[in-house]
């Protein structure tokens, strides 16, 4: 109900594209709470002011600069994600976000409308496949006081990988915030040190999350443009040789405002692709990426890759967990990769979100 009141006071007066990303968010995060034909009936509204206002701010968030903190319903951020990515085929919603029936929201008025964004209930949760262990306090102790803590906003609190995470960048782990692609990198960072000195794990390389954009040409070409010159000195500085990997993993950053993962399976000869939302990857994802290894075996082995074409996109089964919001996608693709590379089944769901936040600030100071 604050965050609807915010939302309402500021459309009176639209004046900036600051007064308009405030709307939008407003109005996302008081639709979040509510039935599913009311979000969709918001959906439209809320498109409109992300692109007018640009809640552009939203894209500035995925790659780093402020926490943008962002309330999004999964409606409303399925329909933005749809309008931005149009070539994304996106999961039908969960069960905890769609009804059998509803009314129609046509014919409401702005203030009824409203009234019953506030007044709808949130669906039941559906039942759980198994929960990721209790945080400890000490991990609680050290997520608060990296997220919550009092200092400066440039105060470095993690310095590894020639990397610097100041107070400021970590404070997208508070909740229902966008994970930003620094955060994401250090994690998988960490993740690969744990590859490293695992004996019984998975061996991974993991890459960073330029990686698939680097290779494809990114959004701006809409991922159409293969350019392996662009990685091809990629495994000699990191001294690997991805054939000699079970997986190659590397987080990806769609459209620049939604996080997935992709994963190469040398062991299986396939493809794999990991998102809490879209069903499909990029229509060039398999295609690329078998260009890729053919390249790859000819540049660093001298002879062909031996039947590439027998290479292809691997079921996931079960499928991956899905998000029900429009802010936590960052924190699923962490975990995918956590516990993928490590061999372990994918045993966390949307309601685990907050304590996985606490886990992954924790985990990086």
């Amino acid at each position: 109900a604050d965050r609807l009141g915010a939302g309402a006071r500021t459309t009176a007066g639209l004046a900036c594209p600051g007064a308009l990303a405030c709307a939008a968010a407003g109005l996302g995060g008081a639709a979040a709470c509510a039935a599913p034909w009311v979000r969709a009936a918001v959906a439209g509204l809320f498109a409109s002011l992300c692109v007018a206002g640009g809640a552009v701010a939203g894209a500035g968030a995925m790659g780093g600069g402020l926490a943008w903190q962002l309330a999004l319903g999964y409606l409303e951020y399925q329909t933005w994600l749809q309008r931005m990515v149009p070539a994304a085929d996106l999961r039908a919603p969960p069960e905890e976000v769609t009804e059998a029936s509803a009314p129609p929201a046509d014919g409401l008025s702005g203030l009824e409308l409203l009234r019953q964004l506030c007044q709808a209930a949130r669906p039941p949760s559906p039942p759980r496949r198994r929960a990721p262990a209790p945080l400890t306090e000490e991990e609680q102790e050290l997520a608060d006081s990296a997220i919550y803590g009092d200092g400066s906003p440039n105060e470095v609190l993690a310095s590894r990988f020639s990397v610097e995470l100041t107070r400021e960048k970590l404070q997208c782990l508070r909740p229902r915030t966008w994970l930003n692609d620094e955060v994401i990198n250090f994690y998988y960072k960490l993740l690969q040190e744990r590859s490293n000195q695992a004996k019984d794990a998975p061996k991974c390389w993991f890459t960073n999350s330029f990686f698939w954009n680097k290779l494809s040409g990114g959004p701006e070409k809409s991922n159409k443009d293969y350019n392996y010159k662009e990685v091809r000195r990629w495994t000699t500085k990191a001294k690997v040789d991805v054939f000699e990997m079970d997986y190659v993993i590397f987080p990806m950053n769609i459209g620049e405002m939604h996080w997935a993962m992709g994963a190469i399976d040398i062991k299986n000869q396939g493809f794999r692709y990991f998102d809490s939302m879209i069903k499909s990857p990029h229509p060039n994802f398999v295609p690329f990426l078998r260009r890729y290894l053919v390249d790859e075996h000819k540049t660093k082995k001298s002879k062909d890759l031996p039947d590439p074409d027998a290479w292809d996109l691997l079921v996931m089964d079960p499928p991956v967990p899905q998000q029900t919001n429009g802010y936590d996608c960052g924190v699923f693709t962490c975990f995918f990769g956590d516990r993928f590379s490590a061999g372990r089944a994918l045993d966390f769901e949307q309601e685990d979100m907050p304590e996985l936040r606490v886990r992954l600030a924790a985990r990086v100071v």
